[in-house]
């Protein structure tokens, strides 16, 4: 056995009982800067009292004694979370699923390139990295004290949110315009109502209004109100909402969508709170705190000609950028806690616990609907949960198999093998359902989502499962 004895540098096992293949593969792991561990048989790594703190372990399938597949198995008894790839130079489907179904991590056909395998090692150990992540703030989670999950009504306490909450204090004592930036559902209206309660407009009403759910008509009405008869449809006088928010704050969320028309009118407002109800010849006076939203790039809007230039300078005197939930992986635990109370709290229900494993996914997953996404997904785990289905993280590739394939078309023959399981157990489940969507997805454990994306990949229609 030979040893790296580095401190502070991510440590790999190899296992193999071929001495050229395990010193080769540790030369290269050190190279790489990796601290390395080798043992020539599956009993003698087992035996190693470092074993547990390992970020990964390689290991080959065939070996005289306790073969890699028994290795896995053993490892997964003893406790070890370390992922494990295994190195095999036989394409055996059967045993692929057995040892995705107990755990493996990734399996690396011979021949292969350096790079190939030194990919799959660095994915491992970031998956490591985060499960210690996960654990320790877990331990964190269950040692706060009330009110201190975040500021605001927001949750979180990483340093992006920390951030954003010294930026609220700072624009809320203005009277300003300000532009909220941010992907959609990562909170950009609990940034904007944190800015009002915080403004010298505290007292006066919070009025959101999305100008994308509007058409460009009903809008202009909305905001600025109408006369009796201005148009098909106006029965009566009507006040717009920027009449009902004088005194307060106006929330105009998807400003993109505002008509270049509407854009002069809200352009007079700012400058003078001066208001033309639609079909009046007489005008209103209003005193508002104007905060703008967008997940677009406003400039780019400018540029195309659909914002105007002067409109775009007046509400961007003050921006605030809201992190999405990708770019604050800290907080998740936190969130999913609030969450998972709020959602238990709907359904009558004791919250669920989150195993340590979904945790661990919520943390590598990117979430493109953000803390939004995050909210539905746990809530979905709450009802699943109350109604004696286990509540679960479903990410989009939840097969164990499905692991594999992600990775780059050079895995080779075990790949197409377990594409054509994953296919034959789909149209299975289909077949047995009837192709109802739902039924499917539970008893496959998968999203819709990840239903469809696959019954897309294979051509398959649930049409011709109904029969």
């Amino acid at each position: 056995m030979s040893k790296n004895s580095q401190k502070g540098k991510q440590t790999v096992i190899v296992v193999d009982d071929d001495e050229a293949a395990r010193v080769s593969i540790g030369q290269m792991l050190m190279l790489r800067g990796y601290k390395t561990e080798v043992f020539e048989s599956a009993l003698t790594a087992l035996g190693w009292q470092g074993i547990g703190e390992a970020d990964c372990v390689i290991t080959d399938v065939k070996m005289p004694g306790m073969d890699g597949e028994q290795f896995l198995a053993a490892h997964s008894h003893k406790g070890f979370t370390s992922p494990v790839i295994m190195i095999t130079g036989h394409g055996d489907i059967s045993m692929a699923v057995r040892c995705l179904k107990a755990g493996v991590y990734d399996f690396v056909e011979k021949p292969f390139e350096d790079e190939v395998l030194l990919s799959s090692v660095a994915r491992a150990c970031e998956t490591t990295a985060l499960k210690r992540e996960s654990r320790e703030l877990k331990a964190q989670l269950e040692r706060l004290e009330p009110g201190m999950d975040g500021k605001y009504g927001m949750v979180g306490r990483c340093k992006p949110m920390l951030d954003l909450y010294q930026l609220i204090d700072a624009v809320a004592r203005s009277s300003a315009p300000v532009l909220v930036i941010g992907e959609t559902g990562a909170g950009k209206e609990l940034v904007a109502r944190a800015i009002h309660e915080r403004s010298p407009f505290a007292k006066g009403p919070f009025v959101p209004v999305n100008a994308g759910a509007l058409p460009e008509t009903m809008l202009e009405s909305e905001l600025f109100g109408h006369a009796k008869g201005s148009f098909t449809g106006a029965l009566a006088d009507r006040d717009g909402k920027l009449v009902t928010a004088s005194g307060g704050t106006l929330l105009l969320d998807e400003v993109e969508c505002l008509s270049v028309r509407a854009q002069v009118e809200l352009l007079r407002v700012i400058e003078d709170g001066i208001v033309h109800p639609l079909g009046k010849d007489t005008t209103r006076k209003v005193e508002i705190r104007l905060v703008a939203a967008s997940n677009k790039d406003l400039l780019e809007e400018v540029r195309l000609g659909r914002m105007r230039e002067d409109f775009y300078h007046r509400i961007m005197v003050l921006t605030i950028t809201v992190p999405p939930l990708r770019e604050r992986t800290d907080d998740i635990p936190l969130l999913v806690s609030y969450f998972l109370k709020l959602a238990a709290a709907r359904c009558s229900s004791p919250a669920p616990e989150v195993p340590a494993k979904a945790l661990t996914e919520m943390l590598q997953y990117t979430w493109p609907g953000n803390v939004r996404e995050l909210k539905n997904v746990i809530e979905r785990m709450v009802i699943t949960a109350s109604q004696g289905i286990a509540g679960q993280f479903v990410p989009d590739e939840s097969f164990e198999w499905m692991r594999l394939l992600s990775l780059p078309p050079t895995q080779g023959k075990l790949r197409s093998e377990l594409e054509k399981t994953e296919k034959g157990v789909i149209e299975a489940a289909l077949r047995e359902h009837r192709g109802e969507i739902n039924s499917t997805c539970l008893s496959l454990g998968i999203s819709r989502r990840a239903l469809y994306e696959r019954m897309k990949k294979y051509s398959l229609d649930k049409k011709n499962f109904r029969a």
